[in-house]
């Protein structure tokens, strides 16, 4: 009888165990969303162009070959047909899921503006980096209004604007917004 009731107790804990394996592989599985790198086509401040949406890639490697493939490389490289004004990133340190700006010139002389950010960028902005003669000013309000942070040319994390920036600037480096 003993061991009968060391068996049956047995059981019991190994299929608890088993179960409780199981969900904890299920919540590891729902905790770790994919991480989408995307870019998105700039218009000049004050342009009257309907802005693009984004394309998104699951990789750095997919969004970099895209930037590549419309010509938004490293300006100091070449003449390109677009030139990365910037980026931002949901996350400090510029990691986590990341949105490049790239525009038809950089920014010498230009000013190119996101009056309201595309849905999934708004409040949800951890750092920011400005690229090739741009600096970034970040703003807490759509159309340029609120508190704004001026990245020259990167905010490696952005204090009391985290998570709350809805729109904002790309500007020739030494402006400030």
């Amino acid at each position: 009888m003993k061991n009968r009731i060391v068996q049956c107790v047995g059981a019991v804990i190994g299929a608890v165990a088993l179960s409780l394996g199981s969900a904890t592989t299920a919540v590891a599985v729902e905790s770790s969303p994919a991480v989408e790198h995307c870019a998105v086509e700039a218009a000049q401040l004050g342009s009257t162009e309907e802005l693009a949406e984004p394309v998104c890639f699951g990789t750095t490697d997919g969004l970099n070959a895209f930037l590549e493939k419309v010509g938004a490389g490293n300006a100091a490289r070449g003449v390109t047909a677009n030139v990365l004004l910037g980026t931002v990133y949901k996350d400090a340190n510029g990691t986590g899921a990341s949105l490049a700006f790239y525009g038809s010139s950089g920014c010498a002389e230009v000013t190119f503006g996101f009056s309201t950010l595309t849905a999934g960028w708004d409040n949800s902005i951890s750092s920011a980096r400005g690229s090739n003669g741009c600096w970034l000013t970040l703003y807490t309000a759509t159309n340029y209004g609120g508190s704004k942070l001026n990245c020259t040319p990167y905010c490696s994390s952005i204090g009391g604007w985290n998570d709350n920036v809805k729109s904002l600037v790309f500007r020739p480096a030494g402006t400030f917004g």
